[in-house]
């Protein structure tokens, strides 16, 4: 667990002072996201930024592009290349008077950041399919980035320490995200480019601590994890050495220490696998999602970036409808704003929230980047409901996608007018579902696989992609918005 004092309250100011004083001994240095064996985002253009003497001209050099630009008071700078195809390797080079810094091996192609808490911190040498990876060998146009999850009470300007990057080798790089892993795998091979994985998660955390705080405020201003802030705060200020772990520094902490220092990243797409800590919270996590996509498009500037949203998968110990309501939301959010969702319904446990088996949630995350990011003939989705209604005693439902069964049609249930939910049974035709029961003859709602650990996934698209839970009608948000 990352640990935050008093000190590393301030990291921003702090780093930015450490940083000019390199500057005013003349030395020019880039961003601590920079470092040989890099990637930077292909077809865009390419924000360069660091350090150099106050005033000092810094030119950089890449891929046979140039910018200069002249480093502000404190002796920040920001560069911007031109946007350029994928390639490379290239040298990545700063100058500021006789001060150079060069950084080989870089690459120009996709930029994924893998972002979330615990499942997405999972690390490969903990997975049950690991004797299998580490045989895979090398992987040396995966390149890849481990962040330190850090916090901070204020946005921070810069990384507390360098985060080296290194190409992709199975046998040794246990330590890595298992789903980014095997994401990253499934995407590389078809799209042919260089692809850059940022490793930016850290366990036990909610949406709201990865999401800034005037975007928070403007959503929820009562949002408990302000209390959990200014808790920490508090205890900050009694004790200077106090330690306050990332799950208890409360709102817009990861964002501060971890999202805000890579403001002038471009990049393919975000990987987001979280809500685990937001299902033992009563609020609504479809804002909390939405609110959080549309401020980190807005720090990248990046309007449109696509959004891979991992939906929670079956776990067994929940004891209410928490964790349903959070997968409900992580699928009106992907509606919403037109993203793919990676339903991982029968890819949990029954005993712990940390299912060990990742290779199928990170190989169904990568078929979704490709099916919906880079148009790739592929099924990336799980068949969807797109219209219900209800007649002659039965709910009929269109899927957008043939579906098939797998074994016995359980888990649908039907209510009437009285709100009690009863089993029901269903059969299929093509992209319809018809289902029914005895005991209800006006449904007016429909559920399927609402329950935290169904016994199993009786419904699933003709490529094995399985229906993810739902809930419709009287009460529950409809097929189409």
């Amino acid at each position: 667990m990352i640990l935050v004092s008093l000190r590393w309250c301030n990291v921003g100011a702090a780093l930015l002072t450490l940083l000019a004083a390199s500057a005013v001994a003349g030395e020019c240095a880039f961003a601590q996201i920079f470092g040989e064996r890099m990637v930077l985002q292909r077809d865009q253009p390419i924000t360069i930024w660091g350090t150099a003497p106050p005033a000092a001209t810094v030119e950089v050099a890449c891929a046979g592009r140039q910018a200069s630009v002249v480093a502000d008071g404190q002796g920040a700078w920001s560069a911007e290349l031109p946007a350029l195809p994928a390639s490379g390797p290239h040298t990545l080079q700063a100058r500021s008077g006789d001060s150079v810094v060069s950084l080989a091996d870089v690459m120009i192609g996709d930029v994924w950041l893998a972002a979330g808490q615990s499942n997405m911190v999972f690390a490969l040498a903990s997975t049950s399919e690991w004797p299998e990876v580490r045989a895979r060998g090398a992987f040396p146009a995966i390149r890849i980035c481990k962040l330190p999850g850090t916090h901070a009470m204020e946005p921070a300007g810069a990384f507390a320490r360098a985060v080296p990057w290194q190409r992709l080798d199975s046998a040794r790089d246990g330590y890595f995200s298992a789903v980014a892993y095997h994401f990253a795998t499934t995407v590389q091979p078809q799209v042919g480019c260089a692809l850059g994985l940022i490793q930016a998660a850290s366990g036990g955390t909610m949406a709201e601590q990865w999401t800034p705080e005037a975007a928070l405020r403007a959503d929820d201003a009562q949002s408990r994890t302000f209390a959990l802030r200014d808790k920490a705060l508090a205890r900050l200020a009694a004790d200077a050495a106090a330690r306050i772990g990332a799950s208890e520094a409360g709102a817009a902490a990861l964002y501060n220490g971890t999202i805000h220092p890579l403001r002038h990243l471009r990049c393919a797409g975000v990987l987001w696998y979280q809500g685990e800590a937001n299902s033992r919270s009563r609020d609504d996590y479809r804002p909390r999602l939405t609110t959080l996509i549309r401020s980190w498009r807005a720090l990248f500037a990046q309007p449109e970036l696509p959004f891979v949203i991992v939906q929670l998968p079956d776990f067994g110990l929940p004891t209410d409808d928490g964790w349903m309501r959070v997968q409900e939301a992580q699928r009106l959010v992907a509606r919403d704003l037109g993203q793919p969702l990676v339903v991982t319904i029968g890819q949990g446990s029954r005993t712990t929230i940390h299912p060990p088996n990742k290779a199928e949630i990170g190989r169904r995350a990568g078929l979704a980047a490709l099916q919906h990011v880079y148009g790739r003939p592929v099924v990336g989705s799980s068949p969807a409901v797109q219209t219900l209604r209800f007649a002659a005693g039965e709910a009929i439902l269109i899927c957008d996608a043939e579906v098939v069964a797998t074994g016995d049609l359980v888990g649908f249930e039907l209510a009437g007018e009285d709100g009690a939910f009863v089993p029901a049974t269903a059969r299929i035709d093509g992209r319809r579902i018809i289902v029914s029961a005895a005991a209800v003859d006006h449904p007016v709602a429909i559920r399927y696989l609402w329950t935290h650990a169904p016994a199993g996934v009786p419904l699933t698209g003709t490529t094995g992609l399985p229906v993810g839970p739902f809930r419709f009608g009287a009460g529950a948000p409809q097929p189409a918005p």
